[in-house]
């Protein structure tokens, strides 16, 4: 009895071992990934994907802390990577030596946080600035005057996205540097911001595309490739390419500490610098990616939406992320300013 009981416990252990191996555990923010993109995964190695999702990147730094995760990959954003090495909580991949690394376009190679590619390998680039129904106000988008000094079609009818960017955004306006951290430059942020909180409404991330769909919106704050999707069903709204500036951020892919199917999440990362990989992401969500020849795979209606393309004469600012440390007090000001605001409108 003793050794049927202990080859049945060898038996299921087996097993278990069997199904962890055939998985990948993946975790990112909402609407991020493309579904055709992990099908074509699993159809290609035969490994599936147990794929968590959570409303922001901070809920996904969450779920790393302590080393053991139980994650095989994750999605984050370029200045955070500082601090996860710094912690000890993404693996060493040695980027560099994977099969198909090559195919990063050279800006994206080698950057500050990652200088010798060990850690990470790019995944996608937007900006943030705001998308404006022009049935509605039919003048100049391109100015964070806009925004920040709405004439009265506007007021009032604005979406803020939740998220430090407001900060960094207010900062451009003042003409202040968008990394900026001197408590007078901050402190002409918030005079910036305060009125605007009062007057319009707060949407957390996760509801960006809902506000964008919403009519009684006239602008709202977003994300490039949420603007370029809310555009298929709300054909008047335009996403703006204020002269001020704007700002640019760019994603990587990581293995979180100690991952369950570490070779599972190589071949992920492998199979993520292919061109037509890379591709079906982009024209899931509408951000552009890194990976030379991804544009052969692109459809049409994104190779070409203004929102992935910034039209001439529009610059988009090429400038390295602020620092994680700058990030986080840019965030706890933002967290400030909604503290002292309190706006009725805030409610979710």
């Amino acid at each position: 009895m003793r050794a049927r009981a202990l080859l049945l416990a060898v038996l299921l252990l087996v097993a278990a071992t069997g199904a962890m191996a055939s998985e990948l555990r993946v975790l990112t923010r909402s609407s991020y990934l493309s579904p055709e993109l992990l099908r074509k995964f699993e159809r290609e190695t035969g490994i599936s994907v147990a794929l968590t999702v959570v409303a922001d990147h901070d809920q996904v730094s969450s779920r790393l802390q302590g080393g053991r995760s139980g994650f095989d990959i994750a999605f984050f954003p370029d200045y955070h990577v500082g601090g996860l090495i710094g912690g000890g909580l993404i693996e060493r991949v040695l980027a560099d030596r994977l099969n198909g690394f090559w195919n990063v376009e050279d800006p994206w190679r080698s950057r500050s946080f990652d200088p010798r590619n060990e850690y990470t390998i790019p995944h996608q680039w937007g900006t943030t600035a705001f998308a404006v129904d022009t049935s509605i106000h039919r003048g100049d988008i391109d100015s964070l005057r806009l925004l920040f000094e709405p004439p009265p079609e506007v007021d009032g009818r604005i979406a803020l996205l939740d998220e430090g960017d407001m900060v960094q955004l207010a900062l451009i306006y003042a003409g202040e540097a968008r990394c900026a951290d001197d408590e007078g430059k901050l402190e002409k942020a918030a005079r910036l911001l305060e009125p605007l909180l009062a007057r319009n409404r707060l949407v957390p991330a996760e509801k960006a595309m809902a506000a964008l769909a919403d009519p009684s919106i006239v602008l709202a704050v977003s994300w490039n490739g949420d603007a370029m999707r809310a555009r298929e069903k709300r054909p008047s709204l335009a996403y703006a390419y204020p002269r001020e500036g704007n700002l640019v951020w760019t994603d990587v892919v990581v293995v979180p500490k100690n991952p369950p199917n570490r070779a599972n999440a190589m071949k992920f990362l492998t199979f993520m610098l292919k061109p037509e990989n890379a591709a079906l992401d982009s024209n899931f969500n509408g951000y552009a990616n890194m990976i030379r020849g991804s544009e052969k795979f692109l459809a049409p209606t994104v190779l070409g939406a203004p929102e992935m393309v910034a039209p001439w004469p529009a610059k988009v600012g090429f400038l390295p992320s602020c620092p994680d440390v700058i990030q986080r007090r840019h965030e706890a000001v933002w967290a400030e300013i909604k503290a002292r605001a309190r706006p009725s409108s805030a409610r979710r």
